[in-house]
């Protein structure tokens, strides 16, 4: 089944980037700074953080540069936030060509998840920046981010695919995951360091799935250390769970599709 699926997915592989560079090109297409709106917008917005958090309420940040310090979390957290906020418009998005055309529905979504990884990219530059500039050097352990990001990308795989495939039938859906995925954020050790939460509330914390792994960014980026290995497991197999109950809810749902968009 899995093979079947990466099969039909390979073999739209023209039909999957043509879509990803008109998803990535569309968003900036007529502004006049183009694509480097991708690392502005983060770097602006982690700016105002940074004055705030740092210079008013004065926040901990495990003893790095808190302009770093928020960075390393926050265009992580972007990247997962965009991708499973704008999921829940994908089908719907492509209403005319799902009418249209017969084509392996879950090519959209992947198409989705791609365009916003080319954007994670570019923004990740801000962090590279950053450690330029604060002359901080990642260690070895830095290559464990790579491990990070792949449990990451199946975290907001699953998502998309479930939510994408609901609010076709439940629109409410894509009014409700703004709102969550806010809250999701205060949950989120971006702001805060995951060490400065009340050791008895870290347990109930640790059950967000992302908090491993954006605390491992931290970690392993910043600091030279591994990743909570025990925190990341259960973040994998959160993924995994996820994973499976979205697609099979997409692939029973998007027999209809056309019919109910």
């Amino acid at each position: 089944m899995i093979f079947n699926s990466v099969k039909k997915l390979v073999d739209q592989r023209d039909f999957i980037w043509t879509l990803t560079k008109r998803e990535v090109f569309s968003k900036y297409k007529q502004s006049i700074l183009g694509i480097f709106w991708v690392i502005l917008q983060p770097l602006i917005l982690i700016a105002i953080l940074t004055i705030v958090f740092s210079a008013f309420v004065r926040l901990p940040s495990e003893g790095v540069p808190y302009a770093l310090f928020l960075t390393v979390a926050m265009i992580p957290w972007r990247f997962f936030n965009t991708a499973v906020n704008g999921s829940t418009k994908t089908i719907t998005g492509f209403a005319g060509l799902i009418k249209q055309r017969s084509f392996y529905r879950p090519a959209l979504i992947i198409v989705k998840l791609i365009s916003e990884t080319i954007t994670f990219a570019f923004a990740s530059v801000g962090i590279v920046a950053l450690m330029i500039y604060f002359g901080w050097t990642p260690g070895i352990n830095a290559f464990y981010a790579l491990l990070l990001f792949c449990v990451q990308l199946i975290i907001m795989l699953g998502l998309m695919f479930l939510l994408s495939a609901l609010n076709v039938y439940v629109r409410d859906v894509g009014f409700a995951v703004p709102l969550v995925l806010r809250l999701w954020f205060y949950m989120c050790p971006i702001i805060y360091s995951f060490e400065n939460v009340p050791i008895q509330y870290q347990p109930y914390l640790a059950l967000n799935p992302m908090v491993a792994i954006l605390d491992g960014y931290r970690k392993t980026l910043l600091h030279n250390e591994l990743p909570d290995f025990t925190m990341l497991a259960y973040s994998f197999s959160f993924g995994i769970i996820v994973l499976i109950i979205g697609w099979i809810t997409f692939m029973k749902l998007e027999k209809n599709f056309a019919d109910v968009i």
